[in-house]
């Protein structure tokens, strides 16, 4: 009998045991399915707000690209409006040039020329430039640097980006301006090859092409010149020469006053001047200012050139 129920409380013992067990384990599992379920909705809330962002960034994406094409378009109607009003500013000086030249007008005008830069001191003659409220016209070389061409080094960018804001006129003076047997007059089809180098570089480099250009020394430097004007036709330029000076060029290094002089005292007959200058000259750049000042006291009205003007070819 003892036996037996000794017996019996071992069973109880053990039912109670598996009991305790089986309620842990269900425990367990339900806490790991819990926890699970717990998880896949973390995971859904994490996989939903990543959506969400993903679609806030397209949103964010698209009002930028929006934003950028209406810049853009913005842009370019301005520019349009930039080249209309330049136009029709051409188009001011030329119908002035024919009452000129037809007398109905008492002003006459003048084209200030600056050749073979762009120099260190090129700077220099911009700022009387503008302190004057002057537009000019500007023969360059292809340089980009004060020690050869063709250097990729900027020294000399910002000047011809600021000729070309500024609203002057920027002209071809070729790309090497070399003179003697292997230079630009060497043959009509060699100078075309040089000139068109240059205006390549100034294309290229600046978003601005040229239309006007100078022969190196003049046009009637080389005898090759008759030729050479036979083919501008074939690659749309024109050019100018000039009817006074400033006598600056070459080795020439003469004072401010006989800079100054020689141009004021050479206007008798000239209702319409193109004056020629270096912007390598200290002198001619002290000169400057009294240059122009003497010619608005002679009724000039200073101006930048233009490709249809009647002083080009």
């Amino acid at each position: 009998m003892e036996k037996a129920k000794k017996t019996t409380r071992i069973a109880v013992i053990v039912l109670n045991i598996c009991s305790l067990l089986m309620i842990g384990a269900l425990l367990f599992f339900y806490q790991k399915f819990d926890a699970n379920i717990m998880k896949n909705q973390d995971r859904n809330a994490f996989l939903t707000s990543q959506v969400e962002e993903q679609n806030q960034l397209t949103d964010d994406l698209s009002l930028v690209f929006k934003e950028k094409q209406e810049e853009l378009q913005s842009y370019n109607d301005f520019e349009k409006l930039i080249l209309d009003e330049k136009e029709a500013y051409y188009n001011d000086i030329l119908d002035l040039e024919q009452k000129v030249l037809k007398g109905e007008t008492k002003k006459k005008i003048a084209y200030l020329t600056f050749d073979d830069g762009p120099y260190t001191l090129s700077e220099s003659f911009l700022d009387v430039l503008d302190e004057y409220e002057v537009r000019a016209t500007f023969f360059y070389l292809m340089k980009s640097t004060e020690t050869g061409y063709e250097n990729e080094n900027e020294t000399y960018d910002h000047i011809y980006r600021r000729i070309i804001r500024s609203g002057h006129t920027l002209g071809n003076h070729t790309a090497s301006h070399k003179f003697g047997e292997e230079g630009v007059y060497q043959s009509a089809e060699y100078f075309i090859q040089d000139l068109l180098k240059n205006r390549l570089f100034i294309y290229n480099r600046y978003d601005y092409m040229t239309t006007i250009m100078r022969f190196p020394g003049g046009s009637q430097t080389s005898s090759m010149a008759p030729a050479i004007f036979e083919r501008l036709k074939d690659v749309d330029y024109v050019y100018v020469d000039w009817n006074t000076q400033t006598g600056d060029g070459g080795k020439n290094v003469l004072s401010v006053e006989t800079y100054t002089n020689n141009v004021l005292n050479d206007t008798e007959g000239k209702d319409i001047l193109v004056v020629l200058m270096h912007d390598y000259s200290y002198n001619t750049l002290k000169a400057l200012p009294d240059i122009i000042t003497g010619l608005r006291k002679q009724g000039y009205i200073l101006l930048p050139l233009c490709d249809r003007s009647v002083m080009c070819h």
